[in-house]
């Protein structure tokens, strides 16, 4: 089913602030930064905090180690949840396994005049960094740019705008999207449903080790470009050449919007999308 979107918004500028007292200086001095406050009387295990925005803003997010989901959905906020563990180190000479110990995550969130940035701090303490596993639940419309994930996988779903992000180790999935994209990953495979194509939309998904799966509707149009020189390329739409083949240069339709796919090693797929359930309001 086709869904129609609405067209992103101008960024909008972010005109809420937090209640005072979740106001907490930076560590290392950076004004404006809302941290995790000091809860040694009686430390929680989840960091969870919800913050105003207006849809068409910018969210961006840096997390060294663990997975990042983002959800869309009818909302003027953004909520953001983190959980964290680490592995307790096994003394040396011990017969007994290694123990996942649940610690308080630390997270830091600031406004700026774009939209939102949350990151993970980097650890300093002894033994392994914990991962920190987000979820966050966003307006429908957001763009998403300044996603960086060190070792960790990333979800979006059912938003439009704009996604750039890069992921060093860990997997893409992306589904009910619709926009410009365009993703780096070094290690991991990425699963990529993007919707309503416009002509200025373009997409870009690389990976240096990984498979690619792009799903399309089935009267999109769009020009692709697919190399995948050791796995090979698969496509459902005719693209005017013999499939499967390392490289492709073809058309979908009539053409349009500009789609490229790379891996290094691994597969590439071009699939015709089954649709599901319209993520963000139709425009009238």
């Amino acid at each position: 089913m086709s869904k129609t979107f609405l067209k992103p918004l101008a960024t909008a500028v972010i005109v809420s602030a937090f209640a005072s007292c979740f106001y907490f200086e930076n560590p290392e001095g950076e004004p404006g930064w809302r941290t995790t406050p000091d809860q040694s009387a009686g430390p929680a295990r989840e960091f969870r905090q919800t913050v105003p925005f207006t849809s068409g803003g910018t969210l961006s997010l840096e997390n060294d180690y663990g997975d990042v989901t983002i959800t869309g959905g009818d909302r003027g906020e953004v909520e953001v949840v983190a959980r964290a563990a680490t592995v307790e180190t096994q003394p040396e000479g011990s017969n007994r396994t290694y123990r996942i110990r649940k610690v308080t995550p630390k997270v830091e969130i600031l406004e700026t005049e774009q939209g939102l940035l949350v990151r993970t701090p980097t650890f300093e303490g002894e033994g392994e960094a914990p991962a920190v596993d987000y979820e966050l639940k966003v307006p429908s419309d957001i763009i998403l740019t300044g996603i960086r994930i060190s070792e960790g996988s990333l979800t979006v779903a059912d938003v439009f705008g704009r996604i750039e992000a890069s992921i060093d180790q860990g997997h893409l999935s992306v589904g009910n999207f619709s926009g410009p994209l365009r993703v780096s990953l070094g290690t991991g495979g990425a699963d990529v449903e993007v919707l309503d194509l416009r002509e200025s939309d373009e997409v870009s998904v690389t990976t240096r080790q990984g498979d690619i799966t792009i799903r399309l509707e089935p009267a999109v149009g769009a020009s692709i470009e697919a190399n995948a020189p050791r796995g090979g390329v698969t496509s459902d739409f005719d693209l005017g050449v013999r499939l499967p083949a390392p490289t492709v240069k073809g058309v979908i339709g009539r053409g349009g919007p500009s789609i490229i796919l790379m891996t290094s090693e691994g597969r590439i797929q071009i699939l015709k999308s089954g649709g599901g359930a319209a993520a963000a309001a139709k425009a009238p």
